[in-house]
């Protein structure tokens, strides 16, 4: 599965490196939020959507758009997701 993914994605590391169930939160952080929908459909028919979800779930930085999808298509709600618990909390600078 992995060697179908685009490079582009990993643009950081070496995609050979990388080990389809130890570095499963990297890599479905980066399809979910830069791949394309044959990117997506890849990883869905690896690793199943309710994997996908409970592995995003522990993410702190995952992008809060593709937090909300995840959220959408499994039903589940927002408030489970690290990233927009954390990101919530983290309070923004104000504009002058």
């Amino acid at each position: 599965m992995l060697n179908k993914l685009s490079n582009r994605l990993f643009w950081d590391v070496n995609p050979q490196s990388l080990d389809a169930e130890k570095d499963i939160a990297f890599i479905i952080a980066r399809v979910v939020e830069r791949g394309t929908l044959e990117e997506w459909k890849l990883i869905v028919a690896e690793y199943g959507i309710a994997k996908i979800v409970r592995v995003a779930k522990e993410l702190k930085s995952l992008d809060i758009k593709a937090a909300n999808f995840l959220a959408q298509i499994s039903d589940t709600p927002i408030t489970e997701f690290k990233c927009y618990n954390i990101k919530q909390s983290n309070p923004r600078h104000w504009i002058y």
